[in-house]
């Protein structure tokens, strides 16, 4: 059974994914919700994402506040999100129990190259920030090239060729909202990064647990240890009562 993010040990996720990279986080937050020995970095990004979409409705529940900026006139919009609407975004796999990465084909250019698609360990192995991560992301799915390149490098086009086909091989790779602006009816899709979108609400539910630790220690000398066994709804009167 996929586990869940608990007040006994959001504060060590929290702790153990700072000073990490987005793409860590994301790892480390789909492996609450995996079955014990599961290497989440091995999965296809739609399984990771699986995961994490579970991780998230338990902890939190079914809807995802996001917000964005319509490209065309500039106006926010607050935007909840189900994450029933997310599922189909996340079906490469049952959360939790993940598939090997899917393989295909692709002949062009007098080659065959055979790619898969990406898993959570390519996106942490690239440095998002370097000015070729895209290449090394894609090259990175690149498994065989029959006859091998010259200098066993491929051109850009090939890589494009192979970028533009990986969402049939993992559809649930990328999550993508279609989001309607109410002031100029602009349309436009926008990228959801569901792991991100944890990672800032666990941060948020952390640092509210330590500042609850830090004000019931001051007032009554108790230990983080204390805090954290009392109930919320018990926790919530001792602090109402100690600001009182």
């Amino acid at each position: 059974m996929p586990r869940r993010l608990t007040e006994a040990n959001v504060l060590e996720v929290w702790e153990g994914g700072l000073g990490g990279t987005p793409a860590a986080r994301s790892l480390l937050l789909a492996s609450v919700a995996a079955p014990p020995g599961q290497d989440v970095a091995d999965l296809p990004l739609s399984a990771v994402n699986a995961l994490l979409l579970e991780l998230r409705r338990g902890a939190f529940g079914d809807a995802l506040p996001c917000a964005a900026d319509c490209p065309q006139c500039g106006d926010s919009l607050d935007v909840t999100v189900g994450a029933e609407e997310l599922r189909p975004c996340a079906v490469g796999s049952d959360a939790g129990a993940g598939p090997s990465p899917a393989t295909a084909t692709l002949t062009t250019d007098g080659m065959t190259v055979t790619y898969r698609a990406l898993t959570g360990r390519d996106v942490r192995a690239v440095d998002a920030t370097t000015p070729r991560a895209r290449r090394s992301l894609l090259r990175r799915c690149v498994v065989h090239v029959s006859p091998p390149p010259v200098d066993d490098d491929l051109s850009e086009e090939v890589l494009e060729q192979v970028a533009r086909l990986l969402p049939e091989l993992d559809p649930g790779a990328d999550t993508v909202l279609v989001l309607n602006c109410p002031q100029c009816a602009h349309r436009w899709e926008a990228a959801l990064d569901i792991g991100d979108h944890l990672w800032t609400e666990v941060s948020g539910y952390a640092r509210k647990l330590l500042h609850e630790v830090h004000s019931l220690a001051r007032a009554y000398g108790w230990s983080e240890a204390d805090v954290l066994s009392i109930s919320p709804a018990r926790r919530q009167f001792y602090l109402e009562a100690s600001a009182g």
